[in-house]
């Protein structure tokens, strides 16, 4: 099992944020941590973080080896070509260890667009995710669907390896998950984010009784407040699931010796 870190970029009250960020990332790094997570589009809006995306550019910019995880990207609220120029230039910057979280739970009223209609939130991610994997993998790009569609667009950069990136879903419903299945097949992986440990294993049964056997392919991730996480490594040896990752989740960035105290607290061999 693996550890990793999340956290919101908030402005620091000493050095400037950039600086902190990468001192953070670097501490993250040599602390043998697994993958840095940014909060998504939801938790960026409720506590008036910087945006996700540029933050983790920086993670990415300070390290070699973490993974990098946008935790909760909410697609239906982005113009699907930026955001996959956004995605890929962040992948570049990490040299192809970039993640995708995706949140298809409806979007707080405070980032609604007047100018956009997302009645059906689900529908408008997952046919942006469709654009922008074919931008992700085709030469001269096209793609219907009901809310986006468009023939032989060319688009610049790709992730490397003109791949798509590790897709997680942040839990949600069977029938969200069976429409996510039925657009782009069985997602890379699953995303517990702040779920206590009944919340995690009634999750991790939505995945099986949605995905059968194949279920067993789905790196399960658990990301809990940091507060609760000596509680959650000792829970995760009783669990009646498989836990891949345990994540840390933060309201600040870390200092040096809160990240080791992550590490230790882990005790991962």
């Amino acid at each position: 099992m693996d550890l990793g870190i999340a956290c919101s970029f908030l402005t620091t009250g000493g050095a400037a944020l950039g600086t902190a960020i990468a001192r953070a990332a670097a501490s993250a790094e040599r602390a043998g941590l697994a993958s840095w997570w940014a909060g998504g589009d939801r938790e960026a809006a409720a506590d008036r973080a910087h945006d996700p995306a540029l933050g983790l550019q920086r993670v990415a910019r300070a390290t070699s080896r973490l993974r990098l995880g946008l935790s909760g990207e909410l697609l239906a609220l982005h113009s699907a070509a930026v955001r996959a120029k956004q995605i890929a230039s962040i992948d570049w910057f990490g040299g192809g260890r970039l993640e995708l979280g995706l949140d298809l739970a409806t979007p707080p009223a405070v980032l609604a667009d007047p100018f956009r209609d997302t009645g059906d939130h689900v529908g408008q991610s997952l046919d942006n995710l469709g654009a922008m994997r074919a931008l992700w993998t085709q030469r001269r790009a096209s793609y219907q669907g009901e809310h986006v569609a468009f023939t032989g667009a060319i688009a610049l950069p790709k992730p490397i390896g003109d791949r798509v990136p590790a897709t997680h879903l942040r839990a949600t419903t069977a029938d969200v998950l069976r429409r996510y299945v039925a657009a782009h097949g069985t997602p890379s992986g699953w995303l517990a984010w702040h779920a206590g440990s009944a919340d995690l294993v009634a999750s991790a049964g939505v995945l099986a009784a949605v995905l059968g056997d194949a279920a067993d392919g789905v790196r399960l991730t658990w990301c809990v407040p940091v507060a609760d996480l000596p509680a959650a490594r000792e829970a995760v040896a009783t669990l009646p699931v498989r836990v891949d990752e345990l994540v840390a989740d933060l309201d600040h960035l870390p200092a040096d010796d809160e990240i080791a105290e992550i590490a230790a607290i882990a005790a991962f061999a």
